[in-house]
Formats: C-alpha cells, structure tokens, sequence
C-alpha cells in the first residue's frame, strides 16, 4: 500500500463502530460531556440505560452537559427545553400547554449502551462490528482495575501500534520490565481473526526488585488480541507472577487526538495486584506515550512510504493493513506481510 488516494474521511471511516466515551462509574446523576471522532456528546442515564446526543441544545446553544436528566428525558438548564432519548423535544416550558412542538426541535441522538464497565457509543444508525467479546469479564469471577484516563495527543491507531510493538519493549521500557540484554525479537505469527488480529510472543521481562534484591527474569508469555479498529486485550502469563489480562481501548477524539481506556482484570485473590498495577502500568504507559507523542505524522499513516520495516515488526505492519483497508473501504483480510 503506497498512496491514501480514495481513503474515506476519518470520522466517516470509524462512525460505524461502537467507541467508548466514559467508564460506567463516572456516570452518575449528571450528564457528562464526551468528543468522539470530532463530534461533541453529551452522555446521561436513563430509566433504561444510557443515551447520547449531540451536546448543545437545539434552541439557543446551551451546553446540555449543564442540564440535567428527568424522567421525560434531558433538560436544558437554559429554558428547561427537555429531550428524549431519541433526541426529540418533548417539552418547551415556556409554549402554552398543547402548543406544537417544532419538528426541527430535536438533537442528533445516536446508539449507546453499557458493557464490560464502560460506556459504548456508535455515531452511525446501525454499527458495522459488535463489541469485543471478553467472556472472562461476564460473570463477575474476576476482579478489574482502571487506570485513569490516558489523554494523548495521538491518533487511536498510533496508540494501538505502541502497544502491539513487540520490538520497542527491551528499549522504551528499560527500568520498568523491559529486559534491555534482549534485543533480538524471535519470529512470531499474526492470525487473521474475524474483525481482528492475535499473535503471541514469549518475552524475558525483569521482574520488580523486591526485598532489595535485584530484578529476576521472568518469561512471559503476551497474547495480544486485536479488535477492529482500536482495541486490544493483552493476556499476560508469567512464571514468577500471577495471570492478568490488560485492556486497551484508544477513542479517537480526533484524527491526531485520542482517550484510552484502559483497565486490567484478575483474580481477586490476588493481594494488593489493583495498587501495583496501578503504579507499575501508569509508568509504563508514560514511557509509551513520550515516544508516541513524538512520531510524525501525528495522524496514523495509511501507507509504509517514509518507514523501514523488519519481520520484528510484523504485528503492528498487519495492523496498520487492516485500519487503512478500513479507511480505503477494502477488505481487511487481504494479503498478508511476505
């Protein structure tokens, strides 16, 4: 692939896919305000679930994020104008009662819903792909732990490509876990799945220094998994450690602008894992985001013109094939790395 000529708009190319925009438990009693793909929400509960609209009120502009939710709907703090769901105006306090409420009365409203503690958003009528599937997070076995927000200026692709790289790790992350005596990367396979991508490499990562002794090596075994187009679930199985499994999941603000969501899940058990993880990924996820932030271009690039790539590269290239396949209306399955 060597030219972007025929590529879709960037919010068009992503609008058919559900994105996260808060966690389940930033949203309370208020409306929270959210920016998707260039597209300012507001976001609110309702007697049934959640919803979204657009985030300004259709009679004078008034931030809805200053509202607040009622039975009937959304109500502006403004004039009290009030919405549904579904974005129709279904009060006007200030027409007599019975007055016709105009038909342009009404904001963009689009499907949203609730599912492994975040709260999803689709900015299409219909979305293109489900949700992952994450049947460990289902039956409430496991315990989770978010990190806070993670606002990068960054596109969501160029983020998932940072934490799919498999080469970066004995250099970016030296003194975290990375293993600086292990710069050769094995070969590794990637496998198409539907609507995504897995590959598995094992990695000699430095375990913490504890009780004053000096870190151990620890072989790794990172199953990373890939779901169209900016989510991956990274399944860590150490030796000298417990198993737990990361989410990552970049929403894309903006072309060059994105939010991570990002939050581990284990086995309650485990003894002080939620503060460790923590402290640990939260230095990690720094180290990730000085690089990320200095790459150029700051847009996630269609092509390789410009780039030298290597087989230890094979993960994040596959990648990269299937966003701009996305973008260019191809197949996602097509060709891969030779």
């Amino acid at each position: 692939m060597s030219t972007a000529l025929g590529a879709r708009a960037y919010p068009e190319s992503f609008a058919a896919f559900w994105h996260p925009v808060a966690f389940s438990s930033e949203l309370k009693e208020r409306p929270l305000p959210a920016r998707l793909l260039d597209t300012d929400l507001v976001v609110w509960r309702t007697g049934s679930g959640v919803a979204a609209t657009q985030r300004y009120c259709a009679h004078r502009g008034a931030d809805l994020c200053g509202g607040a939710p009622v039975a009937e709907g959304l109500r502006c703090a403004f004039h009290g104008w009030t919405y549904g769901q579904d974005g129709r105006c279904v009060r006007i306090p200030s027409q007599p009662a019975g007055a016709p409420i105009p038909e342009r009365a009404r904001l963009a409203s689009y499907p949203a819903t609730e599912r492994y503690g975040l709260v999803w958003v689709c900015l299409a009528t219909g979305p293109a792909a489900p949700l992952p599937e994450w049947p460990e997070l289902e039956d409430g076995s496991l315990a989770t732990v978010p990190l806070p927000l993670l606002d990068w200026d960054v596109s969501a692709g160029r983020m998932v490509e940072i934490v799919l790289d498999v080469a970066h790790l004995s250099w970016v992350h030296d003194g975290t876990f990375g293993n600086p005596q292990q710069q050769e990367v094995p070969a590794y396979d990637v496998e198409r799945l539907p609507g995504g991508l897995r590959a598995q490499i094992t990695y000699p990562a430095l375990s913490p220094s504890i009780g004053g002794a000096p870190p151990r090596v620890d072989r790794t075994t990172l199953t990373y998994e890939v779901t169209l187009p900016f989510t991956v679930r990274l399944h860590f199985k150490p030796t000298l450690f417990y198993t737990h499994t990361v989410y990552a999941v970049a929403s894309p603000c903006s072309e060059e602008k994105m939010r991570c969501f990002y939050f581990a899940s284990y086995h309650p058990k485990i003894r002080n894992f939620a503060d460790m993880f923590v402290k640990s990924e939260l230095a990690i996820l720094e180290q990730d985001r000085r690089i990320a932030e200095g790459q150029r271009p700051k847009a996630h690039p269609l092509d390789f013109a410009g780039e030298v790539h290597v087989r230890a590269d094979r993960l994040p290239i596959e990648y990269r094939r299937a966003v701009a396949a996305l973008r260019l209306g191809h197949p996602v399955d097509g060709p891969g790395l030779e």
